[in-house]
C-alpha cells in the first residue's frame, strides 16, 4: 500500500536515442521517432523471501470504483524490471515502466515509510532510489490526492503532466527506482477529491489524462510499443510506433476487453484480452485450454500468474518437475532444468515464449539453490502475461483502435 497525497502538475523529460533506419518495415505499425532506452535491473535482497522480492498489491480503491470481478490486483514486484531514466525539475530519476497501473509517480523526501503492519519506520526501510524534494513547477492540484495500495532531447517533454509526489505508505523497495512510470489507461487513474483518504470511493474520484494520453495528444499519434528482452541494451518503450531498427515477423492482434463497474457500465481499465488458446507440452504430454483465461498484459509484474491447476499443470511439464514451495510463493527447478512449450494463441496466430525466459536464474530457494520459474499461480482474476510472455515480442498498444498487436523480434 502506497498513499500517494501531493498531486502535482509539472513537465517531464523521458530521456531517450535516436534510432538507426534500416531498409523495411512492416506496414501494420509506423516507425516510432521517440524511442526511449530502458534499463534492465536484477533485484536480489539477501534475507527476503522470494515473495517479499518479487510480489506486491495494488488495490483499486472503493468497492464502487472497482471492475466486476476484480478485487486486489496481485502484480509482481519487479524482482527483475525495466526502468526508464525521467528527468524531472533539476534531477534523473529512474521510474520502473508498469502498463498495469496509470498513475506516474515519485517518492518524495518527507515519506514517511510503514511497514506491512502500517507502523511508522524509516525511509530506508522501504528502500527507494532517489527521493524528490519539493514540489514540481507546476506546483500542487489543491484538494485533490491519489490513494493507490498496491536520454536525449529527442525524447517526449510532458508539460502539465498531472503526476503525483509519495508521502506516505508501505514499499518494498529496490534501492534504484523513486517510483513509477503508469502507462495504464485513464479509466485505471487513481486521484479523489478533498483530503480524506479513508472515505475515498466513486463519489470523489477524478480521472485524469495519464502519460499514454498526454504522448498521444503531444505527438498525435495513439501507438506505443514495448520491446523487453533479456540484453539490456535491446529493451526499449517507443511512442508513435515502433523502432526503425528493431525487426520483427508478421503481426497479430487482439481486441482490449472492457471491464463491468458495480457501480453499473463498463470501461477499458487495464489492456485486458482474451486469448483464443492455452498450450503447454513437453516431450511426453500436450495440454491445451480453449478459450484460455482472460488475462491482462503486465510489464509491471515478471512472472505470468495464472489459474492454479493450470500453472501447477505447466510447472510439472518441466524436466524434472518444478516443485512448489509455499513458503517462498513459487515453483522452483534445478537451473539447468528442461522448460516446456508454453504458447498462447490470439488473432490465430500462436506466440511461443522463448524457453530462456521460463526459468529465472536471478531468483533462487535459499534452501535448494534451486532457480524460480516464470510461471506462477493467483487464486481469481485478474491473470496476468507478464514480462515472461512479453519478452521477444514486440508488443504494440494500440490506443485508437483499442487493440494489442504483437510480433517475434527477429535478430
Amino acid at each position: 500500500m502506497t498513499r500517494l497525497l501531493s498531486l502535482v502538475a509539472g513537465s517531464l523529460l523521458l530521456t531517450s536515442s535516436a534510432a538507426a533506419p534500416v531498409e523495411e518495415r512492416s506496414a501494420q505499425v509506423p516507425a516510432a521517432k521517440h524511442v526511449l532506452a530502458l534499463e534492465r535491473s536484477i533485484v536480489s535482497k539477501p534475507g527476503a523471501t522470494l515473495s517479499d522480492r518479487y510480489r506486491r498489491f495494488r488495490q483499486i480503491v472503493g468497492p464502487d470504483a472497482t471492475p466486476v470481478g476484480v478485487g486486489t490486483a496481485v502484480a509482481a514486484q519487479n524482482q527483475i524490471e525495466y526502468l526508464i531514466s525521467v528527468q524531472a525539475g533539476k534531477g534523473n530519476f529512474s521510474l520502473i515502466i508498469d502498463t498495469g497501473s496509470s498513475d506516474t509517480w515519485f517518492v518524495r523526501d518527507d515519506f514517511q515509510c510503514l511497514t506491512s503492519r502500517r507502523q511508522r519506520t524509516s525511509l530506508r526501510a522501504c528502500n527507494f532510489g532517489p527521493t524528490w524534494s519539493g514540489d514540481f513547477p507546476g506546483g500542487k492540484i489543491t484538494e485533490q490526492h491519489f490513494n493507490i495500495t498496491y536520454g536525449s532531447a529527442n525524447g517526449p517533454f510532458l508539460n502539465g503532466q498531472q503526476v503525483a509526489l509519495a508521502n506516505l505508505g508501505y514499499w518494498n523497495g529496490d534501492g534504484i527506482s523513486s517510483g513509477i512510470l503508469g502507462l495504464g489507461l485513464p479509466a485505471l487513474t487513481e486521484a479523489f477529491t478533498g483530503n480524506s483518504p479513508g472515505q475515498d470511493g466513486l463519489q470523489n474520484v477524478v480521472q485524469y489524462n495519464p502519460v499514454v494520453t498526454t504522448v498521444s495528444k503531444q505527438i498525435n499519434n495513439d501507438i506505443f510499443s514495448l520491446g523487453l528482452s533479456r540484453k539490456s541494451t535491446e529493451s526499449f518503450l517507443a511512442f508513435g510506433g515502433v523502432p526503425e531498427d528493431v525487426k520483427v515477423g508478421p503481426y497479430t492482434s487482439t481486441p482490449l476487453q472492457k471491464m463491468g463497474r458495480r457501480s453499473g457500465g463498463s470501461d477499458y481499465f487495464y489492456y485486458t484480452i482474451n486469448p483464443e488458446l492455452f498450450s503447454w507440452n513437453s516431450t511426453q504430454l500436450n495440454q491445451t485450454m480453449s478459450p484460455g483465461p482472460q488475462v491482462i498484459v503486465d510489464s509491471g509484474t515478471t512472472l505470468n500468474l495464472l489459474p492454479y491447476d493450470m500453472a501447477r499443470s505447466i510447472n510439472s511439464m518441466f524436466t524434472p518437475h518444478a516443485q512448489l514451495n509455499p513458503s517462498q510463493g513459487g515453483w522452483f527447478v534445478p537451473c539447468n532444468a528442461v522448460p516446456p512449450s508454453f504458447g498462447v494463441q490470439l488473432g490465430g496466430q500462436m506466440l511461443w515464449t522463448d524457453p530462456a525466459s521460463m526459468i529465472l536464474p536471478q531468483v533462487r530457494d535459499p534452501e535448494t539453490g534451486y532457480c524460480a520459474t516464470g510461471i506462477g499461480a493467483v487464486d481469481s482474476a485478474p491473470y496476468i502475461l507478464g514480462d515472461v510472455f512479453m519478452q521477444g515480442l514486440v508488443n504494440v498498444f494500440d490506443l485508437g483502435k483499442m487493440e494489442l498487436r504483437f510480433a517475434k523480434r527477429l535478430p
